[in-house]
């Protein structure tokens, strides 16, 4: 197996991040790389951090004390102080895994073989810290870093399609037209559960860090969306042993995108994708000039066509890829070059 000294060939050394030192040079570089392919989410979060890394040390500290930090620790490709590569890890929500948040190069310094260097390094700290597996999203047309993780081992375990509507489209007013749609009250929790589990497969849940406690609406998690300045809308359609589908609609506070997302069992696909899309949008009225933005585990071809129906545009499809950390991974993080 190759070591860092084989596989690059450029000048340069890798070490940790040390959020002090390098967060305004990484910012800097997410931006030169993936500025213009950004999400509305991505934007937000991306000014936050250039935010953050203005602050004076002091505040800096109280804002990691607190846990609010934007920047996970990872590690940078550094050349004589001038950060040209970025990995950021972070643990997942779901036991035993990290995650990797994102793998950036600068483009003038990609093809050396940097980012597998990183990507390399990243394996090991995670697994020197107890991780059995470590996956991360890569977008589906990005092939030259589909094939770098492909090499490194990871697997695809799932896609989903990414959708966005645009802020200003006009509100439809129709009623919808499926009888049994209605509110979901704290007693549907069980059942919204079993529909979540049946429709997100179990090899991708942990990558889209879904849990359990995310689709059941109680007084409890009102709370914990109305101290972040959000709203909470659950609507679902019965069939009388249960939910079989469902649309939950998330207002949110500040310059973050609203968010939508559709439920429907695999054998009524195509019967309540409208109706649950018209429901959520007009849940999240009260803010009409925020986009909205879609998830949806793919294949959901009823749900896509639904949502661009209602005016939202397909913005990218990623695919969750994970790799177990069994077997360590080769790597010298020593100056090279």
């Amino acid at each position: 197996m190759m070591t860092t000294a084989q596989a690059v060939e450029a000048e340069g050394r890798l070490r940790p991040f040390d959020p002090f030192r390098d967060l305004e040079q990484v910012v800097t570089l997410i931006g030169i790389a993936f500025g213009d392919r950004l999400d509305p989410a991505g934007r937000v979060t991306l000014d936050r951090m250039r935010r953050f890394a203005r602050w004076g040390p002091l505040l800096q500290w109280l804002w990691l004390l607190a846990g609010k930090a934007t920047a996970a620790p990872g590690l940078v490709w550094d050349v004589d102080g001038h950060l040209m590569g970025n990995v950021s890890l972070r643990h997942a929500r779901s036991r035993g895994g990290y995650l990797i948040g994102n793998v950036v190069v600068h483009p003038e310094w990609q093809g050396r073989g940097i980012g597998r260097a990183l990507m390399r390094a990243a394996m090991n700290r995670a697994s020197d810290r107890g991780a059995r597996w470590i996956g991360l999203e890569v977008r589906a047309d990005n092939g030259v870093a589909r094939e770098l993780y492909g090499d490194l081992g990871f697997q695809e375990v799932g896609r989903t399609q990414h959708m966005l509507r645009p802020a200003g489209l006009p509100w439809e007013r129709s009623r919808p037209q499926v009888d049994s749609l209605r509110r979901a009250r704290s007693r549907d929790a069980d059942a919204l559960v079993r529909l979540m589990l049946s429709v997100i497969p179990a090899e991708q849940r942990p990558l889209l860090e879904v849990r359990e406690p995310d689709y059941r609406p109680s007084n409890d998690r009102a709370l914990e969306h109305w101290l972040r300045g959000e709203r909470e809308v659950w609507w679902v359609v019965g069939d009388g042993e249960g939910v079989c589908a469902a649309s939950r609609a998330v207002r949110t506070a500040g310059r973050f995108p609203n968010r939508l997302e559709i439920l429907v069992e695999d054998q009524r696909e195509g019967l309540f994708e409208p109706a649950l899309v018209r429901q959520g949008i007009d849940s999240l009225r009260g803010s009409p000039k925020k986009v909205i933005e879609a998830q949806l585990p793919l294949p959901a071809s009823s749900a896509v066509a639904a949502l661009e129906g209602a005016g939202f545009r397909k913005l990218r499809v990623l695919i969750q890829m994970k790799r177990s950390l069994k077997v360590r991974v080769s790597v010298d993080i020593e100056a090279t070059g």
